[in-house]
């Protein structure tokens, strides 16, 4: 009888974590993608949402230890799956109406985001992480924590998986939140007998009528608007939207696009003005919203047309259906990729993307991208694209933006032109560059709706073209680079300066998520090694990310890959951890070893990994560098935290609750500090020196204990 009661007990766990982690990680995504669509979408506000995520976690483990001495462990999960089941609802509500509260139109900046964020998210965070300890209570025996880190990570595996690769593609966010909602209802009817089951059933009709809620949600986003078309993919939410006549498209709620908008005529006519009729282009991005319309008024021979989202591309049969052209050549994938992989010679590359506010996007406007685009560029061949500029005055951030994106183009082309304008237009070419446009277009015979009459003047005029040549090279700044992106380091300081938010709340957040880790060790060794681990961690996978990113450009199946590959690795590692024969010593002292080791290889391979031009070396860092370095750092982070967890004293909610706080907060640093303090200052070299000085410090440590 005993037995099947333990079997009974162990089903109940293993179904109540997978579902945990399959919920938890899919409802993470969807918290992170609305978020950005609120708050105009940048690497700040994702490290913000994923660092308050993983501190409070950690916290809520830490909570639910004392909720697993006191309260009976299926009673308390069966309320654990109802609110972790209908909670997303209220959140992705509430964090789609955060624009009511401000004025229209108003740049919503870090404080705000801080803040509200902060707010909607706690809850979710608390019961989550407090399920945790509680979970491993239905357990008897020992080594209860380390199978709780294991069953967690699969179902962080199962969730990632689903999301990126099914929900993401078939399924609204609102929808989404209705399956998972579904699935932890099923697992709640495991912890309950038949009484609870009315309550469970009520719950899934409710949320299976909730249905028209997120039409009416998504329109609290978009004041003022009519909404058409609002869809999922796994780059971003692309919704249309109507004000009066004038149709908008608009990306995580950022404007992509307004019938009537005509800045696509300075994009087109500007660099083909530069070259003869009948010439070889490249555009990347912005096709459909008219940029390949212009360009058709020049007669080009051909035009490769390169777009990330293929969602994008359907949307050409709502604007002009300019991929009708015979000359268009459309191809769906990373940009920088394809001009890596170019066999064809350009006359002209018309990169049409937003500014660099991310470290994806600022590989568009390095060093290293120039001269890329250099070698595919014919002789007199030409490459344009914008940044951020101002009418009169350029402030000061948005001027460094600026200086180390021109240093870079210095470095590799002879003629530069920049014209001036609410929007800088830059050209650049081995060949002599001509600010004559209008006279080319008149020789050409192609009348604009607004270019020539209206902003050339102003634009070509030599005197304030020359105020901003001097202003762009009056002060010596490194060029910006794939490693090292300073523009992109510079843009987020301009958005928190346009924001209003003060640069000392930014501090603030750090000094906080440091503190919190600080107080997750509490002078205690092993938590201590934990936290550091789960810092090294994160560190690994978003340095690796952006070094693929950099080489190969962003391919998103493969990122997803690489995420699962990590998950994979740390819960191997730590089922491999039960099974050593070694002492829990050792394997402490072997983790850190192996992290320090690897945190070496990384920065071997990433000076190997930028310099690489032949195809087996660009093979073996695809396929074989990259991953095992991912799948080995988290092997080496699960394994030490599944021998942590036999060597800490306590009951087994005690020792997962601590665990687990220390790890999340360790994540938690690694998240923020990497993803928004180092990489951007420091690049990956730098973020790997920090994985060594932290995981040396924790070597020395234990070694000493151990002694």
């Amino acid at each position: 009888m005993t037995g099947h009661k333990d079997s009974v007990l162990k089903k109940k766990f293993w179904v109540c974590l997978l579902v945990l982690g399959t919920s938890s990680v899919s409802v993470q995504l969807i918290m992170i993608r609305e978020v950005m669509s609120t708050f105009g979408g940048n690497e700040l506000v994702i490290g913000l949402v994923l660092g308050v995520w993983l501190l409070f976690t950690g916290l809520g483990s830490a909570l639910g230890v004392p909720v697993a001495k006191r309260a009976s462990p299926e009673k308390a999960l069966f309320a654990g799956h109802i609110l972790v089941g209908v909670l997303p609802f209220f959140q992705v509500a509430a964090v789609r109406a955060l624009p009511l509260l401000w004025v229209r139109g108003e740049m919503l900046g870090l404080t705000p985001a801080i803040f509200s964020s902060t707010l909607i998210l706690i809850p979710y965070c608390l019961v989550a992480g407090g399920m945790l300890p509680i979970a491993g209570t239905l357990l008897k025996g020992e080594d209860t924590t380390s199978r709780v880190y294991i069953a967690d990570t699969m179902g962080d595996i199962a969730g990632g998986l689903l999301f990126s690769l099914v929900l993401v593609y078939t399924l609204s966010h609102w929808d989404s939140l209705i399956v998972l909602g579904m699935l932890n209802l099923l697992a709640g009817a495991m912890m309950t007998s038949y009484a609870g089951l009315p309550v469970l059933v009520l719950l899934g009709l409710v949320m299976a009528a909730t249905r028209p809620l997120d039409m009416s949600t998504l329109s609290l986003r978009f004041p003022g608007q009519e909404l058409i078309l609002h869809k999922n993919t796994p780059f971003a939410q692309l919704t249309i939207s109507r004000t009066g006549g004038q149709l908008n498209v608009l990306q995580d709620a950022i404007p992509l696009y307004s019938t009537g908008d005509l800045d696509m005529e300075s994009v087109a006519h500007l660099p083909l003005c530069q070259i003869k009729q009948g010439a070889n282009i490249l555009l990347i991005a912005g096709g459909v919203f008219g940029t390949i319309e212009e360009i058709a008024r020049h007669r080009p021979k051909r035009v490769d047309y390169i777009e990330l989202d293929p969602a994008i591309l359907k949307l050409d049969k709502l604007i002009d259906k300019s991929l009708s052209h015979s000359f268009v050549k459309v191809h769906v994938g990373d940009g920088r990729l394809f001009v890596k992989q170019a066999r064809t010679k350009y006359d002209a590359v018309i990169v049409d993307l937003p500014d660099p506010e991310n470290a994806q996007l600022n590989r568009f406007y390095s060093l290293e991208f120039f001269r890329e685009v250099k070698s595919i560029l014919t002789d007199h061949g030409v490459l344009a694209f914008t940044l951020v500029g101002a009418e009169n005055y350029l402030e000061e951030k948005g001027l460094a933006v600026n200086r180390s994106v021109y240093a870079a183009l210095e470095n590799t082309f002879r003629h530069i032109l920049v014209f001036p304008g609410t929007t800088h237009y830059y050209l650049a070419s081995d060949a002599p560059l001509t600010a004559d446009i209008a006279g080319v277009l008149t020789r050409r015979k192609i009348v604009t709706r607004r270019l020539v009459d209206y902003e050339l003047p102003s634009m070509t005029d030599p005197f304030r073209m020359d105020i901003l040549r001097r202003l762009l090279i009056e002060e010596k700044v490194p060029p910006n680079r794939d490693l090292s992106p300073s523009a992109f380091r510079h843009l987020l300081d301009m958005w928190l300066k346009k924001s209003e938010s003060p640069k000392m709340l930014q501090y603030v957040m750090f000094v906080s998520i440091l503190a919190f880790a600080l107080l997750a060790c509490r002078r205690d060794l092993l938590r201590f090694t934990v936290m550091t681990s789960g810092y090294a961690g994160m560190a690994f996978e978003l340095s690796l990310l952006l070094l693929f990113q950099v080489i190969y450009g962003y391919v998103y199946l493969r990122i997803c890959i690489f995420v699962t590959l990590f998950m994979i690795g740390s819960a191997l590692g730590a089922y491999a951890s039960g099974r050593l024969k070694k002492d829990t010593s050792w394997q402490v002292l072997a983790a850190d070893s192996a992290l320090i080791a690897l945190a070496a290889l990384a920065c071997i391979a990433t000076i190997a990994g930028i310099g690489a031009k032949a195809r087996i070396s660009l093979f073996a860092m695809q396929y074989i560098v990259i991953p095992s370095l991912i799948f080995l750092a988290a092997s080496a982070a699960g394994c030490q935290f599944s021998a942590i967890s036999r060597m800490a004293r306590g009951t087994g909610a005690e020792i997962t609750g601590r665990l687990y706080m220390a790890d999340l907060a360790g994540a938690a640093c690694g998240t923020i500090l990497t993803g928004l303090l180092f990489l951007p200052k420091i690049g990956i070299m730098g973020v790997m020196a920090s994985v060594l000085m932290l995981k040396g410090l924790s070597l020395g440590l234990n070694a000493w204990r151990k002694k």
